[in-house]
């Protein structure tokens, strides 16, 4: 893998992602069946280990990428509505499904992201519990430890295996009855719905047709854009819940096939069931 389109080290940075997320997995490892008892110690566990894999993520690619900027944005969804659009930037995070970590499952992931002009042009996936490793570059496909993997080819959503998530502060911000009504009128309209974990790896699952599609309400813009470039370059179809343009506003992300996306965006506008 070389430099490409992107002007980077894909090998470098796919080696990178790897070595901290194996990093992050020696720690899973050493604590897994000693769950947080409380929220705030899952919180002081979160900054701890998160923290020390962001740094190490940052401080590399600083060192060898010194012109593109770092968004600090994960936890931000107002920088999120007003990220840079001009330019490149890195968008990281190096626990996607922290709860899942501390809770002792494996479905976590470590995700990256190479963002140009506003458009994600490189992306990579790291699932450290089974060593595989998607990523993708604009114009150039998506890869599954190194070979090409494309989105399923079901023709129907009743025949759809799908998957969702709600955000952390679902109660909270004003997302609790799109995630409810967006239950009820997909789960009615496929074979059957799932909640994986990280949002990441739940799209890359979709890239490589392991699920049909996936949707999600909220403006967590940054959680879906790795994952998002692995779908489409997978040759899938990702916009807003409504069919609009992903990305440009709070209109969440669906994501599935060509054939199914027209039918999962129908199935979120129709009465809940």
């Amino acid at each position: 893998m070389g430099y490409g389109m992107t002007g980077i080290d894909i090998a470098f940075c796919t080696g990178l992602l790897k070595e901290v997320g194996d990093d992050l997995y020696a720690k899973f490892a050493e604590t897994r069946g000693t769950p947080p008892h409380d929220f705030e110690e899952l919180a002081q566990r979160f900054r701890q280990l998160n923290g020390q894999a962001e740094d190490a993520i940052r401080s590399a690619l600083q060192t060898n990428y010194p012109a593109i900027r770092w968004s600090d944005g994960e936890f931000d969804l107002e920088e999120q509505r007003q990220t840079m659009r001009s330019g490149d930037y890195w968008i990281c995070d190096p626990m996607d499904g922290a709860f899942h970590f501390f809770q002792g499952f494996t479905f976590w992931s470590t995700a990256l992201c190479l963002i140009r002009d506003g458009v994600p042009v490189f992306s990579a996936v790291y699932d450290p519990c089974h060593r595989e490793l998607f990523h993708a570059v604009q114009g150039e496909g998506a890869y599954l430890n190194g070979v090409r993997i494309a989105a399923g080819k079901k023709q129907e959503l009743k025949h759809a295996v799908v998957a969702t998530s709600h955000s952390t502060l679902v109660s909270k911000d004003g997302t609790l009855v799109e995630t409810i009504q967006g239950l009820s009128r997909v789960m009615s309209r496929s074979m059957i719905t799932r909640m994986l974990g990280s949002v990441s790896l739940q799209l890359a699952y979709v890239a490589s047709g392991r699920l049909d599609a996936y949707w999600e309400h909220g403006s967590d813009t940054f959680d879906w854009l790795p994952g998002a470039l692995l779908v489409q370059e997978a040759g899938g179809t990702v916009t807003d819940t409504e069919g609009r343009p992903f990305g440009q506003g709070p209109g969440g992300i669906a994501a599935a096939s060509r054939t199914l996306h027209p039918q999962l965006v129908a199935a979120l506008q129709e009465e809940a069931v």
